[in-house]
């Protein structure tokens, strides 16, 4: 969803100034916020997209994972773990996948996998970044039910899964009609169904607006909130606003910058920790 239309010598002082825009407005709602530099000594300019190559899970355990493209595989040396362990977050690895880009298989963090943690079901959408075997093997490594479907844009398969769905407490959104396959298409929406997540359907429109890149988080009174950029927000319904504000706070900030060069929105922005 990459369209680069700002001029190059532009973009590191609105991301950066974008960033820290959506930084505060999180903080802000309650919510605790770890952010640091990228330090290395390699050329990372998606490091701004953390979830790709790591991914938190209860208590305080992570996983890496095996990336596409080789300057991003470079993410993972930045040190990051030691910087939250100076903040007093003691993170284990009991997963690293990593390895597997030696065999040019790849399975990019929860891009790749749309976790439903209530309900111990993980959601993949197959791709180049996405293999169905890895998926598989996370699913087994952690007692996650597997569905994995294909979806399209443009006659390309998508290439994140996160992009077309989001699982909430409640909820989900989810671009169903970039599902081609009906079959795999009611697959999921059974799965859906059966953990009791309402399903807010959007449109291919809305998906390339990003608004299935949200994030639902907890904040400091154990209320929920939901983070999407301003674009994403901009393209809900009222109708749709009315069902998802039935569940949650709706946060928003624009990040078209990172949007436009990066191809990622808000949910590609943020590594939950648990």
């Amino acid at each position: 969803f990459q369209s680069k239309k700002t001029n190059q010598n532009q973009i590191e002082h609105l991301a950066i100034k974008e960033f820290n825009r959506l930084r505060k407005l999180i903080s802000n709602s309650g919510i605790e916020v770890f952010s640091f530099d990228d330090d290395s000594k390699f050329d990372t300019p998606d490091a701004v997209f953390p979830n790709n190559w790591i991914s938190f899970h209860y208590y305080h355990k992570a996983i890496l994972y095996p990336m596409f493209a080789p300057n991003r595989r470079f993410e993972r040396e930045s040190k990051i773990l030691d910087k939250l362990s100076v903040s007093g977050i003691e993170i284990e690895i009991i997963n690293d996948y990593s390895l597997y880009e030696n065999e040019n298989r790849f399975l990019e963090g929860t891009g790749s996998i749309v976790l439903d943690r209530k309900s111990k079901k993980a959601y993949c959408s197959l791709s180049g970044r996405s293999d169905l075997s890895l998926f598989k093997k996370f699913c087994s490594d952690m007692n996650y039910i597997p569905v994995f479907f294909n979806s399209s844009h443009e006659s390309k398969p998508i290439y994140h899964t996160n992009v077309m769905m989001s699982i909430c407490n409640n909820f989900t959104i989810i671009c169903l009609d970039s599902i081609r396959d009906k079959n795999e298409r009611n697959n999921v929406i059974e799965n859906l169904n059966n953990s009791g997540l309402e399903i807010i359907d959007i449109s291919i429109n809305q998906m390339t607006s990003f608004l299935g890149n949200c994030i639902q988080l907890i904040n400091s009174d154990q209320s929920p909130v939901l983070i999407m950029s301003s674009r994403a927000f901009n393209s809900i319904t009222k109708s749709q606003i009315k069902r998802i504000e039935s569940h949650t706070e709706i946060i928003h900030s624009d990040i078209k910058t990172i949007e436009d060069n990066g191809g990622g929105s808000a949910r590609c922005m943020i590594a939950e920790i648990f």
